[in-house]
């Protein structure tokens, strides 16, 4: 049994990357670059005013207005010392421009405009290259695709760019005491809420999954799973990872030859996790308990797809901040807590159970305690790992 730092390791650490597709710049937000992006212009390619207002020459009081320059004109217009254009925002700068007079603090009577305030020279021009120079590395390999990114690939001119492509998931739930919704409770049955819970994690971040339900048999486990494996690229199941008589998804991933990366984390909740490799198909089985399925998505499944994608820092981000109130934390196992943070206080949320969905409805960040037991102190800092 390995600890959470070195199953995340594993996970994070898996050489299996998907691979690499075009896309239209708009069509690839939350995508990760595949490979580094290099200016092909100047930006911006030529020096603008940043104000409405003057491009003037020399730096005097009075100047003589010539001309007007609006955003779009493409004729490149010269200045010489005393002279002045009217000019707009984002438009082009005539040659010898000293710098560009906002409108509010110019008076002007005809052709002639006086400065009501002193002018440093440079003043509100955006110069040819200034964010960017021709060849300058603009984002690097692995790099997520921000709305920002879109506007500046765009203004790069980017119509298409290169990321790896979003993977092909199954998701098999599995269990004989599940029932589907709609359909009557009998006694011993509870409704089925694994499918939910993981596929609207999936859709959360993006993701789509092909659903499938097996009942607790061997070879209908095997064959599922065999077929999943072929046809995706991450393949999540629910259930039948522990070692009772009926749970059959560790002995179908062994007898499909699946290459076990590890089996059981000494963390509670999610103890009995497991994930494997097989060609270039990840594969993880969760336990059945609906909180422990969850945490288990968020610590391990999201990192796997974000390494997966190409993400550089595939992990949750984690923070050390001060608990609110006294904990006593008992075991030998590691804890994943669920909790809420504010104003860099946490509080662990009642109901702890491995099956408790209820305190995860609110949320936003899971506190990793060590194993053994101890006693936390309110104000004593713990480390979060942050749900995105």
């Amino acid at each position: 049994m390995i600890s959470i730092n070195e199953a995340i390791t594993i996970v994070k650490n898996s050489k299996i990357r998907l691979e690499p597709i075009t896309l239209n710049t708009l069509d690839a937000l939350n995508y990760f670059l595949a490979k580094d992006i290099y200016s092909p212009i100047n930006m911006p390619p030529f020096s603008q005013s940043a104000m409405d207002g003057y491009a003037v020459c020399g730096e005097l009081n009075s100047y003589t207005v010539i001309g007007e320059i609006k955003a779009g004109d493409t004729q490149l217009l010269e200045l010489k010392n005393g002279e002045a254009f009217r000019i707009f925002t984002g438009a082009m700068t005539p040659n010898n421009t000293t710098s560009i007079a906002k409108q509010e603090i110019v008076d002007r009577i005809e052709n002639k405009i006086t400065l009501t305030e002193s002018l440093k020279k440079g003043t509100s021009i955006r110069l040819v290259g200034e964010e960017l120079k021709q060849n300058d590395l603009v984002l690097k390999k692995g790099t997520k695709i921000t709305p920002a990114a879109v506007g500046l690939l765009s203004g790069l001119g980017f119509e298409t760019i290169s990321v790896y492509k979003k993977p092909t998931i199954t998701l098999i739930v599995t269990g004989d005491e599940l029932t589907k919704i709609g359909q009557p409770l009998l006694p011993g049955k509870i409704y089925e809420s694994n499918s939910f819970t993981i596929k609207s994690a999936l859709l959360n971040y993006g993701y789509q999954c092909d659903l499938k339900f097996v009942k607790d048999n061997f070879e209908d486990t095997k064959n599922t799973i065999d077929l999943a494996i072929k046809q995706s690229d991450l393949v999540i199941l629910t259930g039948g990872i522990s070692v009772g008589d009926y749970d059959f998804v560790g002995k179908a991933l062994h007898g499909l030859n699946v290459k076990q990366q590890f089996y059981k984390v000494n963390q509670k909740p999610g103890k009995p996790l497991y994930y494997g490799e097989l060609n270039n198909t990840k594969i993880f089985a969760l336990p059945g308990n609906p909180a422990a399925a969850l945490t288990c998505f968020y610590v391990y499944v999201l990192t796997a797809l974000q390494s997966m994608m190409g993400n550089q820092n595939p992990t949750l981000s984690s923070a050390t901040v001060k608990l609110t109130h006294n904990h006593n934390k008992k075991g030998d196992r590691a804890n994943l807590l669920k909790a809420l943070v504010q104003n860099n206080q946490v509080q662990i949320h009642k109901g702890q159970s491995s099956a408790m969905l209820s305190s995860f409805v609110e949320a936003n960040c899971l506190i990793h305690l060590q194993s053994g037991d101890y006693t936390l102190n309110s104000g004593d800092e713990v480390e979060i790992l942050l749900i995105p």
